[in-house]
């Protein structure tokens, strides 16, 4: 396959403003970047409405492992996933990942136990780096002053798939069932990986140093450990061997890793930006965001699709389609607010549109907990959550980008990630057990689980509480209080 070159960007170069020939193959190669980091969204929003109907098929409690994984593996081979980025180059490491995915959705759609498809799911969830080296290539190839918007139009496809995933999934859940969504996610990146080869440019910036794979190793499998104690703490009892051999061998291999970091000549992660205050609270911030999106995702779709039924106030019985036709506010308010939040941040400063992504959300979720049963109710607090969504996805990017140097976008964008995945994997690990909890009733038939009332009220309020703390920390964040320059300029 060929591979496009685009030259340097004008405004980092020094030459005169694109072409209008230049200005569209920058359009293109911007819409397939977006295309292609669908598949990151796409691998968790396809799935939650499906979560109901796999439990019926496994007939197991702990689906949220069906999640779970997806968030484990991602954290697992992030730190690689960037520094790869940043060395091989952006492109080359996107088509990689999209490989990977493809395999792990055949696997997925095929599986006939549960331990196929977590299986098939880890490889999938290797796909959570996509989105970071999107946002580093869009930094590469693009005119700096375009990068703001260009990285909030990538949240905007994020918005996109949002808007699509539950229609998509509504209606192959209903009249193909579950399996046929993994069918769905295979063609579709099947198709698009050839498309991105020829199409879309490569980064001409390479990270010119050795590849520390024991400190991606120990940072891996450290992150790794400490989030199977996490997810499996109910299970095995929170102070039993298990759960504390797991965290604390976790935890040491963390303190190793960062030991390792600070004598390597070349570490894996320049730990001076994780300690600089720009960073630090950056990351720090969506760890309780990623916490909140994570929340939204698990409990709305469970308490729309529940029937109604003695016992609970909440019952509305959706099918997965009436389920996307009730929500789809959250969609196109991601997409709108993708684009916006990025004007936002290049006049006024990123964290104001995070501050504003946390509020909105903080809002959407405790609307949510009072459990609301009308069509207008549920578009309303959809809407007000996609509002939150669009803003958080363009304020990230462009504080990480002003954050760190250009040769480490990568790796930044890939910290990111990581902590955003962390605090999905914890989300729907705590709230899995408060849900487990407060079990109204199980179907022996089906295997269908019915919850209290109890357990979507505390549910949601304890991820608007985790978001009080995401909006704290945004609040005093000196960083990204002046306008968005589309990244700090190579060393």
């Amino acid at each position: 396959m060929t591979e496009t070159t685009i030259n340097p960007p004008p405004s980092q170069s020094g030459d005169e403003p694109p072409s209008r020939r230049q200005r569209w193959r920058f359009g293109a190669a911007l819409a397939f970047i977006v295309l292609m980091s669908e598949l990151a969204p796409m691998e968790i929003m396809l799935v939650y409405p499906a979560i109901p109907h796999m439990a019926a098929e496994f007939r197991t409690l702990h689906l949220g492992w069906v999640l779970t994984m997806v968030s484990l593996a991602a954290v697992v081979s992030l730190p690689l996933v960037g520094k790869l980025a940043d060395a091989f180059g952006k492109k080359r490491v996107m088509l990689s990942l999209a490989l990977l995915f493809t395999i792990g959705s055949l696997i997925c759609a095929t599986a006939d136990s549960f331990s196929v498809l977590l299986a098939g799911r880890a490889l999938q969830g290797t796909a959570g780096g996509m989105v970071a080296v999107a946002y580093a290539l869009v930094r590469d190839i693009f005119p700096r002053r375009w990068v703001p918007v260009a990285l909030g139009t990538v949240a905007a496809g994020i918005g996109v798939s949002a808007l699509a995933s539950p229609f998509v999934a509504g209606w192959f859940i209903d009249n193909h069932g579950w399996q046929s969504l993994f069918w769905f996610m295979f063609g579709y990146a099947a198709l698009l990986i050839p498309v991105v080869a020829i199409l879309v440019p490569e980064s001409a910036l390479r990270l010119r140093q050795r590849l520390d794979l024991f400190g991606v190793a120990l940072l891996g499998s450290g992150v790794g450990l400490v989030l199977v104690g996490i997810s499996q703490g109910s299970k095995w009892g929170w102070i039993s061997g298990p759960t504390l051999l797991t965290s604390i061998g976790g935890a040491g291999l963390l303190i190793a890793f960062v030991v390792w970091e600070l004598r390597v000549p070349e570490p894996a992660i320049d730990l001076r930006l994780l300690v600089g205050s720009a960073l630090r609270s950056t990351l720090l911030a969506y760890l309780f965001i990623g916490f909140m999106i994570a929340g939204y995702g698990l409990l709305l779709p469970q308490l729309l699709q529940t029937p109604a039924q003695p016992g609970i106030t909440y019952g509305v019985g959706l099918t997965a389609t009436a389920f996307a036709l009730w929500t789809f506010p959250t969609g196109v308010l991601t997409m709108l607010c993708g684009p916006l939040g990025g004007l936002i941040a290049r006049r006024r400063g990123a964290r104001l549109t995070l501050i504003g992504a946390v509020c909105a959300m903080i809002t959407g979720l405790a609307a949510a907990a009072a459990l609301p049963e009308h069509r207008w109710q549920i578009m309303a607090l959809s809407a007000v959550f996609g509002i939150g969504m669009g803003l958080y996805y363009a304020s990230g990017p462009n504080l990480v980008m002003d954050a760190v140097p250009a040769e480490q976008s990568a790796v930044g964008a890939a910290m990111l990630g990581v902590v955003a995945q962390l605090g999905n994997a914890i989300a729907v690990t705590v709230l899995s057990v408060v849900m487990a909890q407060n079990i109204a009733r199980q179907n022996p038939t089906t295997g269908r689980i019915t919850y209290s009332d109890t357990a979507f009220q505390h549910s949601f309020l304890v991820a608007a509480v985790v978001g009080l703390a995401g909006l704290a920390v945004a609040i005093r964040m000196r960083h990204g209080r002046t306008p968005a320059t589309g990244g700090a300029e190579p060393r």
